[in-house]
């Protein structure tokens, strides 16, 4: 009877060994995989953050050609131009959009991060369609024409992410 109940009790399931190994190796591979999966995050909403930029510049010339000067984001938005978000001031992937000139002859569109953690960096599009970023810790909105301009970086890095004119 006692052989039974030994037995039985070997039988059982895992170890307290066996269970607190399997805590730990899933303890390192999360420590391994969360920074990396954040990292490409703020990459992906970096570059949603660019391409929108991108389509608002398209969008700032076909009103342009439309209205003889550059519009705002709402009256981008008004005349089925661009999306309702971009134009309230909600967050897009995690960036808001506002237009802080726009004229005959000029405009500055900026994507400014929700917050640190969002991403690393802040952009703008002006009217010659230049996209400029600010990397710095806490969200900083761009003043027109300031700021590292992405045709720069694509150029003396061989990439092919630069600016789009339309």
């Amino acid at each position: 009877m006692k052989k039974q109940k030994r037995n039985l009790r070997n039988e059982a399931g895992f170890s307290l060994i066996e269970l607190l190994i399997v805590v730990a190796i899933i303890g390192i591979l999360a420590a391994i995989a969360l920074p990396k999966l954040q990292q490409n995050l703020k990459i992906g909403r970096e570059t949603a953050a660019i391409k929108s930029l991108q389509t608002i510049h398209t969008n700032q010339a076909q009103f342009s050609a439309m209205k003889g000067r550059f519009g705002s984001l709402k009256e981008l938005h008004e005349i089925g131009l661009l999306d309702a978000n971009y134009a309230s001031g909600n967050a897009v992937n995690g960036y808001i959009y506002t237009s802080t000139e726009s004229t005959q002859d000029v405009y500055c569109v900026q994507a400014t991060r929700q917050s640190p953690t969002t991403a690393d960096k802040d952009y703008s599009v002006i009217e010659d369609g230049t996209i400029r970023y600010v990397e710095s810790k806490s969200p900083s909105p761009i003043p027109h024409g300031e700021g590292r301009s992405l045709s720069d970086v694509g150029s003396a890095s061989g990439g092919s992410q630069g600016t789009t004119k339309p």
